[in-house]
C-alpha cells in the first residue's frame, strides 16, 4: 500500500489500514478523532477519573471491529457512536454504584474545572448538574449535537434514531435547560441570546 502524509490520508483508507492492522493507521485515527471521542465523553460524563480508559474503549472498539465497517468515510459518526454508547453504559454503571452506596454524591469535583477560567466554572457545574437530570438519550443527543458539534445526520446516526426523533429529542433537551432552576446557567444563556 502506497503512503501517504497522515493529512492526505482518507478515513477509508485508514479504516482499511487498521482492519489490516497497520499502527500507523491507527495513530494517524487517534491524532484526529481522540479529541472528538474525549469530548462526547467528557460531555456526557463530566469529568471523570475512568475517562481515559473510556477513550481507549472506544479505540479498541475500533480495532476490533475495523473489518465490519462497511463505510470508512463515516468514521467520525462510528467513534461518535460508539463513544455514546460507552457513555450510556457508563452512565448506568453509575447509577447502580449510586443506588448501592458505592460512590459519592456524583457532585463535580473541584480540581477537574480548575483549567476553567472562573466566570464559567459555575456555568459548567450547573449544566453538569441539568445534563445529569436528562434521560441518557436526551444527554446524548445534546452532547454530540451542541456541545461536540455534530451534524444532525451524524448524530441521529450515532444514536440510532432517525433525524425526527433526534430533533424532538434535542427540543425536549434545550427546553428543559431553559426551564432549569439554575441561576448561573441562565444568566449565561440569556447573556448569549443577547449577542
Amino acid at each position: 500500500m502506497a503512503r501517504f502524509p497522515a493529512e492526505k490520508r482518507s478515513d477509508a483508507s485508514l479504516v482499511a489500514g487498521v482492519a489490516a492492522g497497520e499502527r500507523e493507521a491507527l495513530a494517524i485515527i487517534w491524532d484526529r478523532y481522540s479529541g472528538l471521542v474525549r469530548g462526547v465523553l467528557y460531555g456526557a460524563l463530566g469529568p471523570d477519573t475512568s475517562l481515559e480508559d473510556l477513550v481507549q474503549e472506544v479505540f479498541l472498539a475500533l480495532i476490533q471491529g475495523a473489518a465490519r465497517i462497511q463505510d470508512g468515510q463515516a468514521l467520525r459518526g462510528y467513534l461518535a457512536s460508539v463513544a455514546a454508547r460507552q457513555a450510556a453504559l457508563e452512565i448506568r454503571k453509575r447509577k447502580i454504584r449510586r443506588w448501592v452506596g458505592l460512590s459519592p454524591s456524583g457532585e463535580l469535583p473541584e480540581r477537574a474545572i480548575e483549567r476553567v477560567d472562573f466566570e464559567h466554572r459555575e456555568v459548567l457545574r450547573a449544566l453538569h448538574r441539568v445534563l445529569g437530570k436528562l434521560s441518557t438519550r436526551r444527554r446524548m443527543a445534546f452532547v454530540l449535537r451542541h456541545v461536540q458539534g455534530l451534524e444532525m445526520i451524524e448524530t441521529a446516526a450515532a444514536l440510532g434514531v432517525s433525524e425526527s426523533t433526534l430533533r424532538r429529542e434535542l427540543e425536549s433537551a434545550r427546553e428543559f435547560l431553559l426551564k432549569a432552576r439554575e441561576p448561573a446557567l441562565q444568566e449565561f444563556l440569556s447573556r448569549r441570546e443577547g449577542r
